[in-house]
């Protein structure tokens, strides 16, 4: 029979060797499958490439914007003269409008200039004397007739006259027919201080619809 060896009989365990580790592993390859360094290079191409596809389409709507641009100015250009042809018409037209309406708001005021004058020479006080007499009928709504003339006597005694010629107006039966209102606007001494000088307003009264 063979003997039993006993446990504390049997040879020591070999303690492993040591030694120092000089490996450098920033200098080792890379072992992986798909090295970092791909992913990197991928990613740096991909942010390049969509850098260069941004600017393409940016210079391409800058191009399309300029081209707008110059045909536009082509257009312009080509217009031009017949732009400032249809001005010149349109100038020349409105002033002969122009002229059209005040013939027709002069044949439609109630009173001529002749029969004003008539009717003045026939109300005109002796204390006053009418220098000027005029007739804006530009507008058929603002057809005004004007009288400037001078009054005898102290600035007080003045005053009176002019008023009271402006009230013999505003009671003549032809005139209060066709105008509403005549005003007394201005009376200032003149530059000798022998008169008076008067302005007096006469506003036709507006159609009646």
């Amino acid at each position: 029979m063979l003997s039993l060896t006993k446990k504390s009989d049997a040879q020591p365990v070999a303690a492993p060797l040591w030694h120092t580790n000089f490996r450098n592993f920033d200098r080792l390859p890379d072992t992986k499958v798909v090295r970092t360094t791909f992913f990197i290079n991928t990613a740096a191409l991909v942010v390049a490439l969509g850098m260069m596809l941004w600017l393409g389409q940016r210079e391409y709507t800058n191009y399309n914007l300029k081209e707008q641009k110059a045909e536009a100015q082509r257009q312009i250009d080509a217009n031009k003269k017949q732009d400032a042809e249809a001005l010149r018409l349109t100038a020349q037209f409105q002033a002969e409008e122009k002229k059209l309406n005040e013939a027709i708001a002069f044949i439609k005021v109630p009173i001529t200039p002749a029969e004003f004058v008539s009717q003045l020479a026939d109300s005109q006080p002796k204390d006053i004397s009418i220098d000027f007499v005029s007739t804006t009928v530009s507008d058929p709504k603002t057809n005004v007739f004007q009288i400037r003339g001078r009054v005898a006597g102290s600035p007080d005694t003045a005053s009176g006259i002019a008023s009271s010629y402006v009230d013999t107006l505003r009671a003549d039966p032809k005139l209060s027919k066709v105008f509403d209102p005549i005003v007394l606007n201005r009376l200032d001494r003149s530059t000798g201080g022998a008169f008076m000088l008067f302005d007096i307003s006469l506003t036709v009264k507006p159609e009646k619809k």
